[in-house]
Protein backbone atom coordinates (compact mmCIF):
# COMPACT_ATOMS: atom_id res chain seq x y z
CA UNK A 1 0.00 0.00 0.00
CA UNK A 2 1.33 3.61 -1.07
CA UNK A 3 1.23 6.22 2.02
CA UNK A 4 0.21 9.41 0.79
CA UNK A 5 3.35 11.27 1.83
CA UNK A 6 5.35 9.37 -0.86
CA UNK A 7 1.56 10.02 -3.48
CA UNK A 8 2.81 13.63 -2.38
CA UNK A 9 6.39 13.20 -3.09
CA UNK A 10 5.80 11.85 -6.87
CA UNK A 11 3.25 14.44 -7.32
CA UNK A 12 5.05 17.13 -6.53
CA UNK A 13 8.07 15.97 -8.34
CA UNK A 14 6.17 15.50 -11.54
CA UNK A 15 4.43 19.15 -11.23
CA UNK A 16 8.20 20.40 -11.43
CA UNK A 17 9.15 18.24 -14.08
CA UNK A 18 6.14 19.81 -15.93
CA UNK A 19 7.25 22.64 -15.12
CA UNK A 20 10.74 22.59 -16.11
CA UNK A 21 9.78 21.08 -19.44
CA UNK A 22 7.28 24.08 -20.44
CA UNK A 23 10.26 26.41 -19.33
CA UNK A 24 12.43 24.51 -21.56
CA UNK A 25 14.76 26.82 -23.69
CA UNK A 26 13.97 29.24 -20.90
CA UNK A 27 16.84 30.26 -18.21
CA UNK A 28 15.68 29.51 -14.45
CA UNK A 29 16.75 31.85 -12.57
CA UNK A 30 15.16 31.05 -9.02
CA UNK A 31 18.03 29.65 -6.99
CA UNK A 32 16.18 26.79 -5.29
CA UNK A 33 15.24 25.40 -8.84
CA UNK A 34 19.10 25.52 -9.70
CA UNK A 35 19.75 23.29 -6.66
CA UNK A 36 16.95 20.72 -7.78
CA UNK A 37 18.30 20.09 -11.35
CA UNK A 38 20.29 17.02 -10.69
CA UNK A 39 16.89 15.47 -10.15
CA UNK A 40 15.14 16.70 -14.11
CA UNK A 41 17.05 14.67 -16.98
CA UNK A 42 18.77 17.06 -19.03
CA UNK A 43 17.76 16.54 -23.15
CA UNK A 44 19.63 19.47 -24.66
CA UNK A 45 21.81 16.12 -26.11
CA UNK A 46 18.47 15.57 -28.89
CA UNK A 47 18.60 19.14 -29.88
CA UNK A 48 21.15 19.03 -32.28
CA UNK A 49 24.42 17.96 -32.57
CA UNK A 50 27.09 20.56 -31.77
CA UNK A 51 29.53 21.43 -29.89
CA UNK A 52 30.46 19.87 -26.98
CA UNK A 53 32.51 21.14 -23.50
CA UNK A 54 36.00 18.76 -23.09
CA UNK A 55 37.84 19.06 -20.31
CA UNK A 56 41.65 19.16 -21.01
CA UNK A 57 44.63 18.61 -18.43
CA UNK A 58 48.02 18.80 -18.25
CA UNK A 59 50.74 18.71 -15.38
CA UNK A 60 53.69 19.83 -14.46
CA UNK A 61 56.30 17.57 -13.46
CA UNK A 62 59.45 20.04 -12.69
CA UNK A 63 59.65 23.06 -12.52
CA UNK A 64 60.21 23.51 -16.78
CA UNK A 65 58.01 20.28 -17.99
CA UNK A 66 54.69 19.97 -18.38
CA UNK A 67 52.92 17.48 -20.00
CA UNK A 68 51.03 17.41 -23.50
CA UNK A 69 46.95 18.62 -22.65
CA UNK A 70 45.40 15.15 -22.08
CA UNK A 71 41.70 15.11 -22.90
CA UNK A 72 38.91 13.80 -19.98
CA UNK A 73 36.98 11.43 -22.43
CA UNK A 74 34.88 8.98 -19.51
CA UNK A 75 35.03 4.96 -21.04
CA UNK A 76 32.40 2.77 -20.16
CA UNK A 77 33.63 -0.84 -19.41
CA UNK A 78 31.69 -3.43 -20.92
CA UNK A 79 31.05 -6.48 -18.07
CA UNK A 80 28.29 -8.48 -17.19
CA UNK A 81 28.61 -7.62 -13.47
CA UNK A 82 28.13 -3.76 -14.64
CA UNK A 83 24.71 -4.27 -15.58
CA UNK A 84 23.65 -4.78 -12.01
CA UNK A 85 26.55 -2.34 -10.10
CA UNK A 86 28.43 0.50 -12.02
CA UNK A 87 29.71 2.83 -10.12
CA UNK A 88 33.32 3.43 -11.14
CA UNK A 89 31.21 4.42 -14.91
CA UNK A 90 28.91 5.86 -12.74
CA UNK A 91 31.10 7.94 -11.28
CA UNK A 92 33.08 8.97 -14.58
CA UNK A 93 29.40 10.03 -16.48
CA UNK A 94 28.68 12.16 -13.60
CA UNK A 95 32.11 13.97 -14.06
CA UNK A 96 30.77 14.61 -17.30
CA UNK A 97 27.89 15.95 -16.58
CA UNK A 98 29.54 18.51 -13.83
CA UNK A 99 31.73 19.59 -17.13
CA UNK A 100 28.48 20.36 -18.86
CA UNK A 101 27.06 21.88 -16.01
CA UNK A 102 30.21 24.47 -15.97
CA UNK A 103 29.62 24.95 -19.21
CA UNK A 104 26.81 25.82 -18.73
CA UNK A 105 27.68 27.85 -15.76
CA UNK A 106 30.09 29.64 -17.90
CA UNK A 107 27.67 31.04 -20.71
CA UNK A 108 24.98 32.54 -18.24
CA UNK A 109 27.78 34.00 -16.02
CA UNK A 110 27.59 37.97 -15.86
CA UNK A 111 30.69 39.68 -17.02
CA UNK A 112 31.21 41.14 -13.52
CA UNK A 113 30.79 37.42 -12.09
CA UNK A 114 33.93 35.25 -11.48
CA UNK A 115 33.98 31.95 -12.50
CA UNK A 116 36.51 30.88 -9.54
CA UNK A 117 33.55 31.26 -7.26
CA UNK A 118 31.11 29.13 -8.94
CA UNK A 119 30.58 25.49 -7.36
CA UNK A 120 30.84 23.93 -10.54
CA UNK A 121 34.29 25.59 -11.36
CA UNK A 122 35.84 24.18 -7.75
CA UNK A 123 34.32 20.40 -8.30
CA UNK A 124 35.91 20.78 -11.99
CA UNK A 125 39.38 21.79 -10.57
CA UNK A 126 39.05 18.69 -8.52
CA UNK A 127 38.25 16.38 -11.16
CA UNK A 128 40.68 17.73 -13.20
CA UNK A 129 43.44 16.79 -10.34
CA UNK A 130 41.95 12.99 -9.99
CA UNK A 131 42.33 12.85 -13.79
CA UNK A 132 45.73 13.73 -14.36
CA UNK A 133 46.55 12.01 -10.97
CA UNK A 134 45.25 8.79 -12.47
CA UNK A 135 46.38 9.58 -15.98
CA UNK A 136 50.26 9.73 -14.49
CA UNK A 137 49.94 7.05 -12.57
CA UNK A 138 52.35 8.11 -9.39
CA UNK A 139 53.94 10.58 -11.10
CA UNK A 140 55.17 13.67 -8.83
CA UNK A 141 52.99 16.34 -10.06
CA UNK A 142 53.83 20.14 -8.79
CA UNK A 143 51.46 21.89 -10.34
CA UNK A 144 48.23 21.05 -12.81
CA UNK A 145 46.24 23.54 -15.24
CA UNK A 146 42.78 22.98 -16.95
CA UNK A 147 40.77 24.21 -19.97
CA UNK A 148 37.42 23.74 -21.05
CA UNK A 149 37.10 23.37 -24.81
CA UNK A 150 34.49 23.23 -26.80
CA UNK A 151 34.50 20.48 -29.57
CA UNK A 152 32.43 19.97 -32.34
CA UNK A 153 30.34 16.96 -32.42
CA UNK A 154 29.46 15.16 -35.54
CA UNK A 155 29.92 18.08 -37.47
CA UNK A 156 32.94 18.02 -39.92
CA UNK A 157 34.56 21.39 -38.23
CA UNK A 158 37.84 20.63 -37.67
CA UNK A 159 37.69 23.80 -35.02
CA UNK A 160 37.38 23.88 -31.26
CA UNK A 161 36.83 27.42 -28.66
CA UNK A 162 38.74 27.15 -25.67
CA UNK A 163 36.02 28.84 -23.07
CA UNK A 164 38.10 28.48 -19.83
CA UNK A 165 41.96 27.73 -18.97
CA UNK A 166 42.59 28.03 -15.16
CA UNK A 167 45.58 29.36 -13.48
CA UNK A 168 48.38 27.11 -12.44
CA UNK A 169 46.94 25.66 -9.56
CA UNK A 170 49.51 24.15 -7.21
CA UNK A 171 47.96 21.57 -4.86
CA UNK A 172 44.24 20.90 -3.72
CA UNK A 173 44.51 21.77 -0.03
CA UNK A 174 41.08 23.95 -0.35
CA UNK A 175 39.07 21.64 -1.96
CA UNK A 176 38.29 17.96 -0.32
Amino acid sequence: MVSSVSVFVILVYLLLLVFVLIRRGNEISSPWLFLLRAFFPSWRFFDAPGYQPRLFVRAQLTSTLWTEWVMFIPRASFKFADLFHNPINNLRMTEQTLIDHLSLDIQTLTNTGDVRTLVSYLLVEKVAYQFIQRHLSGAQINAYQFELRMLPGLENDPSDSTILVSPIIKGMSHVS
